[in-house]
C-alpha cells in the first residue's frame, strides 16, 4: 500500500483523535473479553463503540473539510502521533 504526506494538524488536533483512537480501541478489546453475554455493561460498551466510532469519523470528516486533504475512494488517512502528519493510503 503505498503512504503519500497530504497534511498536518496541531498537536490539540492530535490529542482530540489519539484519544478517541484509545478509547475506540481500548472499548473493542472489552467488548471481547465480555462478548456474547447479556450484561448492562454488554449494552452500555455496545453504546459507547457506536458514541466513539461517531465522533472518530466526524473528526476525520471535518478535519479533512477544514484542510482540504486529498482522499480517493478505497483510501484512508493514518495520523503519525509523534509528527502530527497525516498521510492517505491508497
Amino acid at each position: 500500500m503505498k503512504m503519500k504526506l497530504v497534511g498536518k494538524v496541531t498537536e490539540s488536533e492530535r490529542d482530540e483523535i489519539k484519544y478517541l483512537f484509545e478509547r475506540k480501541n481500548g472499548l473493542i478489546e472489552l467488548f471481547k473479553c465480555i462478548e456474547g453475554s447479556s450484561s448492562p455493561l454488554y449494552d452500555k460498551i455496545v453504546m459507547d463503540m457506536g458514541e466513539s466510532s461517531s465522533k472518530f469519523q466526524k473528526w476525520w470528516d471535518d478535519t479533512s473539510s477544514k484542510y482540504h486533504w486529498e482522499g480517493k475512494g478505497d483510501s484512508h488517512w493514518e495520523i503519525n502521533f509523534d509528527t502530527c502528519e497525516i498521510f492517505l493510503h491508497q
